[in-house]
């Protein structure tokens, strides 16, 4: 069963990757696809959409605003925004915060 993170963020996911006429740099919806990594294939501009995007469904879904990208999330020794399940483990974070 998904979490509410986790369909969030598929959901923001599936919006970018409608957007993106290249299928080979989709992002897989799964939690092992990079990111913010060195051998990833999403651009900056895919990236900074992806972030606004879970902003925005977090926001409809959760009737509450967050910011995603903020001193907190370079805290953690490994980056929250490596792949979609540090993504998700820190959408889920800033649900219950």
């Amino acid at each position: 069963m998904e979490t509410l993170a986790q369909q969030i963020v598929y959901a923001a996911i599936d919006e970018v990757n409608l957007d993106q006429d290249d299928v080979a740099l989709h992002i897989a919806k799964s939690p092992d696809s990079l990111l913010f990594a060195k051998n990833s294939t999403v651009d900056s501009l895919t990236l900074v959409r992806l972030f606004l995007a879970v902003e925005r469904i977090i926001e409809e879904k959760a009737a509450k605003e967050i910011v995603l990208v903020d001193e907190s999330a370079f805290e953690d020794e490994q980056s929250p925004f490596s792949t979609i399940g540090g993504l998700v483990n820190h959408v889920d974070k800033l649900l219950v915060a």
